[in-house]
């Protein structure tokens, strides 16, 4: 043995029996975190030991060189790297590094939420967590409104009325997953139908049939009619008949489904009643066998769009039909009756007003005067009409008749001495105003009195 072998091999001995030997390594790698595909640089640092040393990394199958002392390590996974260094005296000094290898993260299993809504509604989507996810990127159809929880796993959104896909993006470090979809169908809320079809005018108690075009989305009809009218058939469905009552008023109409009550539209249906009372008939209540122009009349009755009149057998109008106004003839062979008038529209005939009339044979003249002083009293009278007579007739047919030209009280002949008193009991006649009639074949008498 050499001296300066030997010296050498002392100075070593003399430092391991005094404890002082030291050989520590030091593994590193940068970055220790990366994605797949990428790689990190190890390397490693020395304290002690006598070189040359040599280097051995494991696991090898992902090192670019495994006894190098700075290998590129491109691991798939998390990998724990071992790092053994030996020097020339066969001393060794260990150490070992973890690197982390994250990855694009995958598509979300699934996104929880529902797949039907309604237009205007909250609704909350979501999917699960992924660890070491840095972002989340949602996307909604056009006119709903994410309202709280973007780049988060869960999400709160208002729909608008279009369907479409809620999705969403999971980001980290080493990218984006492919979207996780759910295809949502919206149901929007009915909009208002358009204009009601039907009749704007109707006669009172009439029925009268209405619709409206289909409504998207619509599944029901909602008709809403006055407080006395009633539905008669088709509620809930676009087309209803309708029974009216005596009030006039809108009938409304709207869609609606599961989501609710679409705005409505209206119409405004007046009512046509039938025509009022047609009055006091105006004309002669006594007239002459084959004679003419004799003229009857009504005041005007409104709301009416003809007249309606009937007459005794043997008599007719020569002019004025439908009208308020006409000209009759009574023939030769015509008897007494009533003249009745009423007013017509388009709901029917209005209450008709009768007039009795008394056909006699005239004897070279037109018209009676009174030739005797006839009077009545007390008037008005409540127990005993007075009917007072001066002149030469004693024989006369008498008649009670009221506004409507109805006869609620006749005598037949009344014989009586001239200058004689007769008397009616009032108490049996009808309390109003009444007409008192008196006529024979010369004479013709009519005076106005009231029973209370």
């Amino acid at each position: 043995m050499k001296y300066s072998t030997l010296l050498f091999f002392l100075l070593a001995m003399s430092v391991q029996l005094s404890g002082q030997t030291r050989f520590i390594a030091e593994a590193h790698a940068v970055p220790d975190t990366i994605c797949q595909g990428q790689y990190s640089q190890l390397s490693v640092t020395i304290d002690g030991g006598q070189g040359p040393f040599t280097y051995l990394w494991s696991p090898a199958s992902s090192l670019s060189n495994p006894q190098s002392p700075n290998p590129q390590a491109t691991p798939l996974v998390n990998t724990l790297y071992h790092l053994v260094v030996t020097d020339q005296l066969s001393n060794t000094a260990t150490d070992s590094l973890l690197i982390y290898v994250e990855t694009v993260p995958p598509p979300p299993s699934a996104v929880y939420g529902p797949a039907e809504a309604c237009s205007g509604s909250s609704c909350n989507y979501s999917v699960n967590e992924f660890i070491g996810a840095t972002s989340y990127s949602w996307t909604v159809p056009p006119g709903a409104v994410i309202q709280s929880g973007q780049n988060t796993p869960a999400i709160q959104l208002i729909w608008g009325n279009t369907s479409g896909t809620v999705s969403v993006i999971i980001g980290n470090n080493c990218g984006t997953s492919i979207p996780g979809v759910l295809m949502v169908a919206i149901t929007p809320i009915p909009s208002a139908p358009l204009a009601i079809d039907g009749p704007a005018y109707i006669c009172q108690s009439d029925t009268g049939s209405y619709s409206v075009d289909t409504v998207p989305h619509a599944l029901h009809y909602s008709w809403v009619v006055p407080a006395d009218a009633f539905i008669l058939s088709g509620d809930g469905t676009p087309a209803v008949v309708v029974k009216w009552g005596m009030s006039a008023g809108s009938i409304s109409v709207s869609g609606d489904n599961s989501c609710g009550t679409g705005p409505p539209v209206s119409k405004m249906v007046s009512l046509d009643s039938l025509p009022s009372g047609a009055g006091v008939i105006i004309g002669p209540d006594t007239v002459c066998l084959d004679h003419g122009n004799y003229i009857y009349s009504l005041i005007p009755i409104p709301d009416v769009t003809s007249y309606g009149w009937t007459l005794p057998q043997g008599a007719v109008v020569t002019s004025g039909q439908h009208t308020n106004r006409i000209t009759v003839e009574f023939g030769t062979n015509a008897v007494s009756g009533p003249v009745t008038a009423f007013g017509i529209n388009s709901c029917g005939n209005g209450q008709a007003s009768i007039k009795q009339v008394i056909t006699k044979t005239c004897i070279g003249y037109e018209d009676y005067k009174n030739i005797c002083g006839i009077s009545i009293s007390p008037n008005p009278v409540s127990e005993k009409l007075c009917i007072h007579i001066k002149g030469n007739e004693t024989h006369f047919e008498l008649a009670v008749f009221n506004l409507l030209g109805e006869i609620v009280y006749r005598s037949g002949i009344v014989l009586m001495d001239p200058g004689n008193t007769c008397t009616i009991d009032a108490r049996s006649l009808p309390k109003g105003i009444l007409y008192l009639r008196l006529f024979n074949e010369k004479v013709s008498f009519t005076s106005k009195f009231i029973v209370h």
